[in-house]
């Protein structure tokens, strides 16, 4: 199986759409708060929630008392987070922060269960989500295990494009504000093999840059650089 018909079938748009449509719907419940360009999102109540994004970009990371960081998701509008530590309890160790200006919705445990007791479809959708973060960790581990640093940004711009990307006439973009120094951190590695790896990619034409857009011109040499 090539990797585009693995990531099209893990990340099924339609599956998405539906997920992402049924938490903005049930947004307006919640209680909203909102976060300026890199600012820390940080949620101050110790009872169980589950926050919505309703607008903007958030990234997900871990990070190391020296400030080293592993950046795990990007969420959009209709994705959610604390549903880790709704369900199995605990703590989560993800931290949070603002890509760009953003807003969530933050629904806690007793909203929570009258939603689910109208709406149990809403188990449905909380299941996507963590099994949905789970097969994108378990690729991050993959490549960083098999990949060298070229491998790993071909496969990352190929998952990106299932996860969030479009399909217009010039190929596939992904309208996702990442500097250089966001994807050398969802990758592993530093920023000037990420600037250096787009360069060649866009030399030999398998990209466009168009801001801070990607457009994917031709996916299957991507996928090339990605199995090799």
């Amino acid at each position: 199986m090539t990797i585009s018909s693995v990531y099209n079938e893990m990340f099924d748009i339609n599956r998405q759409k539906d997920m992402r449509k049924f938490f903005l719907n049930i947004a307006i419940q919640g209680y909203k708060k909102s976060f300026l360009k890199n600012e820390t999102i940080t949620i101050n109540y110790n009872k169980p929630y589950i926050s919505i994004i309703t607008k903007g970009l958030i990234k997900q990371f871990i990070s190391n008392k020296n400030g080293k960081i592993k950046v795990l998701y990007l969420l959009q509008p209709g994705e959610i987070f604390g549903e880790f530590s709704y369900l199995g309890g605990g703590f989560d160790l993800i931290e949070g922060q603002a890509i760009k200006d953003s807003e969530i919705s933050i629904i806690f445990e007793d909203k929570l269960s009258s939603i689910l007791e109208t709406n149990p479809d809403m188990y449905k959708y909380i299941a996507h989500s963590m099994s949905r973060k789970f097969r994108i960790v378990t690729m991050q581990m993959s490549d960083l295990i098999f990949k060298d640093s070229m491998g790993r940004l071909c496969d990352f711009l190929i998952r990106l494009f299932y996860q969030q990307g479009k399909k217009i006439k010039k190929g596939y973009i992904i309208d996702i504000p990442l500097t250089h120094e966001n994807i050398a951190n969802l990758i592993g590695c530093d920023r000037v093999t990420v600037t250096k790896g787009l360069n060649k990619l866009k030399k030999e034409g398998l990209i466009e840059i168009d801001g801070k857009k990607i457009i994917i011109k031709d996916l299957r040499y991507l996928e090339n650089y990605a199995d090799s």
